[in-house]
């Protein structure tokens, strides 16, 4: 026994390769199984056809070509104007994150390892989520979040889709940690990466860099700078013009995301006194932003953390078109959140971790199947814009608020020091 023992420990980074590797050849073949079965991924394969055409065809990416080879996929049609037109609506490098896809010439097997690609991205959310909040989390209590981050509507559906959010929600965390450990020149590249799909995260974007220079890390920023001159410049090289292109593309796009956001849907449905409940609104979403960063900018590491994790949520409602589908961005303030109510409530938390995690599965899925058209044809409705986000903004402002007013806090330990410089 001893001797398998040692014989276990002497390969264990064999075996745990083994182990990795079987593990994501049966996560990609129940993925093949089902996407066989269940078309969809579209927003994978606007971005995979566009991919493979290029390399394959020299045909532009942002090209007429390939927007209708997927509208045809989607509607057997070219879209009306009411409809998602698919545009390539990402920068050329943006490509060579599809590339290895784009190689293979089976869709649907190229869409099972995408998947696979997005729920591995998932996990490690999930995990770099528990490490940046210092969580650590309740074993009791794993199963139950990894259901709600995967099956949940936000979790779930980025996954059918084939969504880019996934991955650049996983950058933002890396770009936290890379700061976090002072790494300037991989915080610099994982930055100028974030660009390739930057509306869901455009607003911490900006964030983090006025941080980085109140704090003096323009390190950072010369890294991110200098990475993104590269991407730019070889991407010139292939195709000149694509600049021009892409902001077509990315202008386009943007208008196609309906609904888009809370000032939109207040538009849409009562006209001029609606845009004026819009303004009002973005109005006091930028002024909460400008006070909470005005706070943070100097601030101490927790507290700096609490406010990126405060402007993703408010990025939501801020007039910035961000469709429900992409809310898998706020995964990690959620956690934030449920870490702070380990701490005020301890073991009694769980309940209340439990509780908002099945208040928000069980709204969101009824908001989803509740607005099915008459023809069973199921849409985005206006009231997924609210339980993520304001449950998100709730538990964040509700800890700012206990870690002030309590007098027996050990700010040693507590994850938001908002009452050190």
């Amino acid at each position: 026994m001893n001797t398998l023992i040692k014989t276990l420990a002497k390969y264990r980074t064999i075996l745990l390769a083994f182990t990795i590797i079987l593990g994501a050849f049966l996560l990609t073949w129940i993925n093949f199984e089902y996407v066989n079965n269940n078309p969809g991924g579209y927003e994978f394969y606007a971005n995979w056809n566009a991919t493979r055409n290029f390399f394959m065809n020299g045909t532009s990416p942002y090209s007429d070509q390939n927007r209708l080879e997927v509208q045809n996929l989607v509607y057997n049609r070219a879209a009306v104007e009411s409809e998602n037109h698919y545009y390539f609506s990402l920068p050329l490098y943006g490509i060579f994150l599809f590339s290895p896809f784009a190689l293979i010439s089976n869709f649907v097997f190229a869409r099972a390892l995408w998947m696979t690609f997005l729920e591995i991205a998932l996990v490690l959310i999930l995990y770099l989520s528990f490490k940046l909040a210092w969580w650590n989390i309740n074993r009791s209590l794993l199963i139950p979040v990894f259901i709600f981050a995967f099956l949940g509507f936000h979790g779930i559906m980025p996954l059918l889709n084939g969504s880019l959010v996934i991955p650049v929600t996983l950058l933002v965390l890396a770009v936290l940690f890379a700061i976090r450990n002072r790494q300037d020149e991989t915080a610099g590249l994982l930055l100028a990466l974030i660009t390739i799909a930057p509306v869901p995260v455009a607003l911490f974007f900006v964030f983090l860099l006025i941080r980085l220079v109140v704090v003096r890390r323009t390190k950072v920023i010369w890294w991110m700078l200098g990475c993104l001159a590269l991407l730019i410049g070889f991407s010139i090289a292939f195709i000149p013009d694509w600049i021009l292109q892409y902001l077509v593309n990315f202008i386009n796009a943007y208008k196609d995301v309906i609904p888009g956001s809370p000032g939109g849907i207040m538009v849409s449905r009562w006209g001029a006194v609606g845009n004026r409940f819009s303004i009002i609104l973005s109005v006091v979403i930028g002024l909460l932003l400008l006070i909470e960063w005005w706070q943070a900018a100097r601030a101490g590491e927790q507290r700096f953390l609490w406010a990126a994790m405060l402007t993703l949520a408010l990025g939501t409602w801020s007039g910035i078109k961000v469709s429900p589908l992409n809310y898998v961005v706020l995964y990690p303030a959620l956690i934030f959140g449920f870490e702070l109510l380990t701490e005020r409530w301890k073991n009694r938390s769980m309940g209340m971790v439990l509780l908002i995690m099945a208040f928000l599965f069980i709204s969101n899925w009824a908001i989803y199947f509740l607005t099915m058209s008459a023809d069973f044809k199921p849409g985005i409705s206006a009231y997924l814009f609210i339980p993520l986000p304001i449950t998100v903004i709730l538990l964040l402002y509700w800890s700012r608020w206990w870690v002030r007013k309590s007098g027996a806090v050990d700010f040693q330990q507590t994850l938001i020091e908002l009452k050190r410089p």
